[in-house]
């Protein structure tokens, strides 16, 4: 951690920081700023369109329609995630906003990250809509260019009033004057670029995000009250879970696998995402099951050939599809239960759960078989493994993606095949330090804000036994990292307390390593590191004068115990093995110097 390397990481990663904080206050409060539309309805019209919903809402739809509807009726634009697995009703939330939105004069542009979904979602909204007088198109990469130039010019003459496609409709000179509504499905599936160039497009819409697993990203918005969010947690009537399996690949488990779903009068998907070893793998499963039917899918085919592909899997006429993960969206085939994912361990938690999502999408049971090469894996790899295993039941795409929040945000310092500035150093250290960075530009303090650190070399974290629900635990952290003094933070132990009884040993660890944070917060006291032999405390440049007057006070009375470096670090020389006898100590220490 001493290295150059890490500094020059550190230093790059707090700039780009600094240039994403300026971008999101600069964006969010353009929308704060701006005035959106108020969307109302006539409640008979809407009444009447709702009656044409061939099932019965959910719970969790009608509250989710609730909280939109309030939101697009007034005039802040909304900003809502809408988090629901596959199947739980996300779209018919979506159709009934755009119903609103369109009933008030006003067009709406649904978005999707891919041409299949783009596809499926038109099919729908022209079945959802084919009772009333909407005007819907659809653009894609399969759109003719005239056809396309057509419908641009339709849309910018308020000819259409719904308007389906990929990103690519930001490039196609769309005029959005009259865009009371924007939709984002998979919200997951958009990089931050792309997102933001859609909030940035237009201030004054409102936004609705669909997702069944939001990025980290998102859930941290959520929890800071950047996004208000919904949740759809009720499963449709007759799911039934996915039974899901973590398994070594081998030839006995393809074979018992596929055999027993093609019994069953099914078909099976294996996903191989890498293109080179399709060939290889057809031939050994055809050696295995000579009798079965096998094709390939992949981004490399063309398009007519993926389709004839896809046709014949829809139809039955294909047992196996061996696939990249271009099934991961947009694909409902009900006969094919059997899912066997290849090199499980190099997937993120959200990708596994969408392409478990493939399978059990009728009455009928649902196999998933997360298949890696060998159990030597690294840790996170595990750990997001046992998440996918453990999170199975319906409707845990939220609590995965808390859970995918948690593993990455919990101290890793390098990823693994990460890139980017924000997986150099660790999650939570970029969000520190995205977090100082707004604070910076909202009181516009040039003076810079210091990032403490505090290591004990022990456990410090709120585990599982103690607070078993995911999303507990990261709120109690947002509550903990959210703290300004030693009051809140009081509160929130004894809250813990009372919920959850005496403190584990981690989590008073967690509460004392946040006091110390709070306490040397001001004081230009940069990190504490306490071993068993040696405990160091670096000051920086701009320590207090009263802090600094302490310090030379404790050295100059007792040399023995206290010296100062040249580095600037204060040496404390504790023999002490225990950990919590020597935090004792240094919180003793700071109440005194500070």
């Amino acid at each position: 951690l001493s290295s150059n390397r890490w500094l020059k990481n550190k230093e790059k990663a707090k700039k780009r920081a600094y240039d994403h904080a300026a971008e999101i206050l600069d964006v969010e409060s353009r929308r704060q700023e701006s005035l959106a539309y108020s969307l109302k309805v006539n409640e008979e019209d809407f009444l009447k369109f709702n009656e044409d919903f061939a099932y019965t809402e959910t719970p969790d739809q009608l509250l989710a329609i609730d909280s939109i509807k309030k939101d697009i009726g007034l005039i802040k634009p909304m900003n809502r995630v809408l988090c629901g697995d596959v199947g739980f009703g996300k779209t018919e939330v979506a159709m009934r906003s755009a119903f609103i939105c369109v009933s008030s004069q006003k067009q709406v542009i649904v978005l999707t990250p891919s041409t299949v979904l783009s596809n499926q979602h038109y099919e729908s909204f022209l079945e959802r809509f084919k009772n009333t007088a909407v005007n819907i198109k659809l653009i894609n990469r399969h759109t003719k260019k005239s056809n396309k130039d057509n419908i641009v010019e339709e849309f910018n003459k308020n000819k259409v009033d719904i308007l389906i496609g990929t990103h690519a409709l930001f490039t196609s000179g769309i005029n959005f004057s009259d865009t009371g509504l924007l939709i984002v499905d998979e919200e997951h599936k958009f990089g931050i670029r792309q997102k933001d160039i859609i909030k940035s497009k237009q201030e004054n819409i409102h936004i609705l995000y669909l997702s069944a697993t939001p990025i980290p990203r998102t859930m941290n918005f959520i929890f800071s009250g950047l996004k208000e969010f919904s949740f759809l947690h009720t499963a449709p009537t007759n799911r039934i879970k996915i039974k899901s399996f973590l398994k070594i690949e081998n030839n006995q488990l393809f074979k018992e696998a596929i055999s027993r779903e093609i019994a069953r009068g099914g078909q099976c998907f294996i996903v191989q995402n890498d293109i080179s070893k399709m060939e290889s793998l057809k031939t050994r499963l055809q050696k295995i099951l000579p009798e079965i039917s096998i094709d390939l899918a992949h981004g490399k085919l063309t398009k007519n050939n993926i389709s004839n592909v896809m046709r014949e899997f829809e139809s039955g006429n294909l047992d196996v599809l061996i696939c990249s993960t271009i099934v991961e969206m947009g694909l409902d085939i009900p006969n094919a239960n059997t899912i066997l994912i290849i090199d499980s361990h190099n997937f993120g938690l959200s990708q596994l759960h969408q392409l478990r999502g493939r399978v059990g999408r009728s009455s009928k049971q649902g196999y998933c078989y997360f298949l890696t090469p060998t159990n030597d894996l690294t840790k996170i790899a595990k750990d997001r493994l046992d998440s996918i295993i453990r999170l199975s039941d319906l409707g845990s795409g939220f609590f995965i993606a808390q859970e995918d929040l948690e593993i990455r945000g919990g101290g890793e310092i390098l990823g693994e095949k990460q890139s980017g500035h924000i997986n150099t150093v660790g999650i939570s250290l970029y969000l520190s330090m995205l977090k100082n960075a707004l604070n910076k530009f909202n009181t516009n303090d040039e003076k810079e804000l210091t990032q403490t650190e505090i290591n004990f070399y022990d456990s410090s974290y709120i585990n599982e036994s103690f607070l078993p629900s995911p999303l507990e635990r990261l709120k109690v952290y947002k509550e903990l990292n959210s703290a300004n003094n030693i009051d809140e933070i009081n509160k929130i132990k004894n809250s813990l307390i009372d919920r959850c009884g005496a403190l584990t040993e981690e989590v008073k660890n967690l509460i004392d390593d946040t006091k110390l944070s709070i306490m040397i917060k001001k004081t230009g006291i940069i990190k504490i590191n306490s071993s068993e032999k040696k405990t160091s405390i670096l000051l920086s440049t701009n320590v207090s004068k009263s802090v600094f007057n302490n310090i030379l006070t404790l050295v100059t009375n007792q040399p023995n115990i206290y010296n100062i470096n040249k580095d600037n670090k204060l040496i404390i020389n504790l023999d002490k093995p225990n950990t919590s006898e020597r935090r004792d100590i240094i919180i003793k220490l700071v109440n005194e110097i500070t």
